[in-house]
């Protein structure tokens, strides 16, 4: 009688897993980039290049990817990504010229794009409707959480060891997470009742495709995501820490690595709570507009107020991570929006847009630093999609 009981959280864990060592793989270039610097001899835009390239792939890949899930399920693609991200960890840790980073940090994106919507796919077969939102929030807090302790015992490890040592100790780890999945991810039953299997015979990936990008919400929740997460995928990934090293100079880059870390853990505390707050306040477009004013008044101060000691910094940088934590939201936003048949190509399209910031932006935010523009100057672009995401979130389905 246990195994019906624990089977759901089994895989649920599972698939966190895979989240939490996708997310410390790509928020590891900001700690990486002057190791890449110097072992490629790299221009400040190569650099953001090299770090987009694991995000390019994982962005052209979402909606193939949703559409796989919707139709074969998730055990076998989730092997197949997490094979795949082990072989491109490895693969950037041995490369020695600037093109073979760049392929093999491909590689990892296209492992990586499997792992996000294949944990949204698997909590949404396995768990009801209603704990849906919750316990994405809890999986984006153990990934936080542990990306936030990663970050702390990485920055130490690149100091002492060197990047490619810390991506040999990720292959390892890349591998394990392929054995947990082998063991423990099994496609749920229910999964290909019989509306699925109507709704799958009747619809192509061209009217799949359409249905959902006809869809309003789909595109509202989508830029929603992609400003708030580009905290992540742009400041934290990449230009945080130079920023903070160039603002501070005495801080070192462990110390600018705990700093970061801060946002994670915000995050991890804010996942849940608006999960829970929304189930409770009943109103989730308004909790999704105030959140993402705070974060646009909170990465203000942080970008314009460079007098600001360093425990007041550490402290805005955990406000910016918890308030920020409403892209999660936007999963659910999109869930209710769309039919069965087209839940997980809908979910995918919309990590798509949260992912986009990182190949737009990190090059973007690169090159203006290489036209000489200071690093509040260049990360000023997010603060002004910020701004427009507080005014389209009026916008966002006000169901909860």
């Amino acid at each position: 009688m246990q195994k019906p009981t624990l089977l759901p959280w089994l895989n649920w864990g599972t698939t966190t897993s895979f989240v939490l060592f996708q997310f410390f793989l790509q928020t590891a270039s900001g700690l990486m980039a002057a190791g890449w610097q110097g072992d490629f001899q790299l221009t400040t835009t190569e650099v953001g290049s090299l770090s987009a390239a694991f995000f390019i792939s994982y962005v052209i890949m979402q909606i193939p990817v949703g559409f796989a899930y919707d139709r074969f399920g998730a055990r076998k693609i989730l092997i197949t990504a997490s094979i795949l991200l082990c072989s491109g960890t490895f693969a950037l840790a041995f490369s020695q010229v600037y093109w073979q980073a760049f392929v093999a940090r491909m590689i990892m994106g296209i492992g990586s794009a499997f792992g996000f919507v294949g944990m949204l796919y698997v909590t949404a077969s396995w768990f009801s409707g209603r704990h849906f939102a919750l316990l994405v929030g809890i999986s984006e807090t153990l990934a936080m959480m542990g990306v936030a302790l990663g970050e702390v015992g990485m920055a130490w490890i690149i100091s002492h060891y060197g990047w490619r040592f810390t991506m040999m100790i990720g292959g390892w780890c890349a591998l394990g997470v392929a054995l947990f999945v082998i063991i423990f991810v099994r496609d749920h039953a229910s999964q290909l009742t019989k509306e699925n299997k109507e709704s799958e015979q009747s619809l192509s990936f061209v009217a799949a495709i359409k249905e959902v990008m006809g869809n309003k919400q789909i595109w509202l929740a989508g830029f929603y995501g992609f400003s708030m997460f580009s905290i992540i995928n742009v400041v934290v990934t990449l230009w945080g820490v130079p920023f903070f090293l160039h603002q501070h100079h005495p801080i070192s880059l462990h110390t600018a690595g705990i700093m970061m870390s801060m946002v994670f853990i915000g995050i991890g505390i804010g996942g849940p709570f608006n999960a829970w707050l929304v189930q409770r306040w009943k109103k989730r477009q308004v909790l999704m507009s105030l959140f993402a004013l705070m974060t646009t008044i909170l990465f203000g101060m942080i970008l314009y107020m460079p007098g600001l000691p360093l425990w007041s910094l550490s402290i805005l940088l955990g406000l910016l991570g918890f308030f920020s934590s409403t892209y999660i939201q936007v999963f659910a936003v999109v869930k209710d929006a769309v039919s069965v048949g087209v839940r997980a190509t809908a979910l995918s399209t919309t990590n798509m847009l949260l992912m986009a910031s990182a190949p737009l932006l990190q090059p973007l935010v690169g090159k203006l630093l290489e036209l000489n523009c200071s690093f509040p100057q260049a990360l000023s672009v997010i603060f002004l999609l910020l701004v427009l995401t507080v005014l389209l979130s009026f916008g966002l389905d006000k169901k909860s």
